[in-house]
């Protein structure tokens, strides 16, 4: 474990002129956290295309001070506090969790804190077990991830990294996050769009053609939005003056069909679907819906009463959500567990998205046409009477876990999860501000990883089995009643029946990558003699 540790700290400083080939969520929390902080602040082209990002805007706005300050700590952290003064104080730690009531092994918490911080970052930031102090959110964050999830859970550091090289290696494709421009876009390609007004159509308004909806053209998350009731309302004038940064559109309604899973006066309720450029062309990788609180002016965030439901990619079928008290409040690893909206009548768990499929082909033409040099996109799309109908593009998407999906859950509803690190590998090859991985390097990493995820599997199924045991065991002793225990067992199950079916598509995609580079019969793996995964090969 610390030899692993220490070799992928090597590579990293190095990066990009290392050549090594980093994959999965081990290498890239790493790699991921150190692209952020040099590039801090962004370049002056990320600064001009994609000034709408949140990222760029967080990289660009952070006090020269703290910037150093992360460095040091990221590097301090790394060598020395985590590695070493981690084996004195993790059973501390585990000792005090124990306390609060959450029981956690020493090996595991040391492993989470040296493979994946950004998923320790990501409970805080959150906010998750609010008011209960940090040693129960951390020990909540080595609760919540699997050890697969530890190896291959994507994230949105992970995201945001990817995102960044993406902008420097084709600046252009900025432009998509832009509303404006966005609706343009879809106009020329023919998609169907909320087209914005025109500062002629704002003047000439009559009462008839109220509600509107305004936004600004450049902002992330609802920031700004609200409903305009009427002609005369002063911030219209804002969009005639600065056209350029105003978006100003009929409200759209939610689809009758739709409308009845949600709660009274709910806001235009979005899904989101997130596309994935393959070797192969635009693939779906996640899918979501947003569903808004009573008289919300926006469906995001959770803090305003909302929930997320994940929607299966495959199906287009509504599964399970969660919000903000399931996330913060209450048991995080049990999420997503709600098929109700908060404030609906009608469960909209179980419910197919109307047109789906013509939704997902609008997004994939969108990502071949607008910005095929972005790895990810998150497309915005409404259901109204009208039909599926585009809103906006973001290059930098949420993830899952947000919601309480981990890679297990995932794998199940998202059937192109389990190949999103070999599709990110492969992206990735020849970008600037990214390391080079000659061949021999690629097929060294390779083979690493096959066996890193070999020995996943193997622990996965071995879970999978003590937890058909101990489920067996449980509805024998309570056949009537039902056991507390019943749902987190069934939940843990769920997850280790994604991670077996995920990895077992992962390894065998890595088989073929592996034959495409090497002769047939020349590729054989050797047996590692080691339990677990030596680390990135280089």
């Amino acid at each position: 474990m610390f030899v692993s540790h220490y070799k992928r700290f090597f590579n990293v400083l190095r990066s990009p002129q290392q050549a090594w080939w980093p994959y999965g969520g081990a290498d890239w929390n790493m790699f991921a956290l150190w692209t952020l902080l040099i590039n801090s602040p962004p370049r002056e082209e990320a600064l001009k295309s994609c000034s709408a990002s949140k990222v760029v805007r967080e990289l660009r706005d952070m006090p020269p001070r703290r910037r150093r300050l992360l460095k040091a700590g990221y590097i301090l952290g790394f060598a020395f506090l985590i590695p070493v003064l981690g084996l004195f104080f993790v059973p501390l730690f585990c000792l005090l969790a124990l306390f609060k009531g959450k029981r956690i092994g020493p090996m595991q918490a040391l492993r989470f804190g040296l493979y994946r911080c950004d998923c320790f970052m990501y409970p805080i930031i959150e906010d998750w077990e609010r008011g209960k102090g940090a040693v129960s959110v951390l020990a909540q964050a080595v609760i919540h991830f699997s050890e697969v999830d530890i190896y291959r859970m994507y994230s949105l550091f992970i995201r945001a990294a990817h995102h960044m090289i993406d902008v420097y290696n084709a600046p252009e494709h900025g432009k998509v996050q832009d509303k404006l421009t966005f609706y343009a876009m879809c106009k020329e390609l023919g998609l169907p769009c909320a087209a914005p007004l025109t500062p002629e159509d704002i003047k000439n308004l009559k009462e008839k053609d109220m509600p509107l909806f305004m936004k600004p053209s450049n902002e992330q998350e609802g920031v700004g939005a609200k409903v305009v009731e009427t002609v005369d309302d002063p911030d219209l004038q804002r969009a005639v003056d600065k056209p350029d940064e105003w978006v100003v559109q009929k409200k759209l309604r939610n689809s009758n069909f739709l409308r009845q899973y949600f709660p009274p006066n709910p806001p235009l309720c979005g899904v989101r679907i997130c596309t994935v450029m393959t070797k192969n062309g635009p693939e779906i990788l996640e899918s979501w819906i947003r569903v808004g609180a009573e008289n919300a002016v926006a469906d995001c965030p959770f803090s305003a009463g909302g929930c997320e439901f994940a929607i299966n990619a495959a199906t287009g079928e509504v599964w399970q959500g969660s919000d903000e008290k399931h996330m913060k409040l209450i048991d995080s690893s049990l999420e997503p567990s709600m098929t109700l909206s908060n404030g609906a009548k009608l469960p909209i768990g179980g419910v197919k998205i109307p047109e789906w499929e013509k939704s997902l082909d609008m997004c994939k033409r969108a990502h071949t046409e607008m910005a095929p040099e972005s790895f990810t996109i998150g497309w915005d799309v409404a259901h109204t009477p009208d039909g599926p109908l585009m809103v906006e593009a973001n290059l930098i998407s949420n993830v899952g876990c947000f919601m309480g999906l981990r890679y297990g859950s995932m794998c199940q509803l998202w059937p192109r999860i389990p190949l999103m690190w070999l599709d990110l590998a492969q992206w990735m090859e020849g970008k600037s501000d990214y390391p080079p991985a000659p061949e021999k390097v690629k097929i060294a990493g390779i083979k690493s990883v096959i066996k890193e995820s070999e020995w996943l599997l193997k622990r996965a199924k071995k879970e999978k089995e003590e937890l058909t045991k101990r489920l067996k065991c449980i509805k024998t002793q309570d056949p009537e009643e039902e056991n507390p225990l019943l749902k987190k067992v069934t939940t843990e199950l769920f997850l280790r029946n994604g991670e077996i079916k995920g990895l077992n598509v992962e390894i065998d995609a890595l088989k073929e990558a592996l034959g495409e580079l090497i002769p047939a019969g020349k590729g054989k793996l050797k047996k590692s003699p080691s339990m677990e995964p030596a680390g990135p090969s280089n």
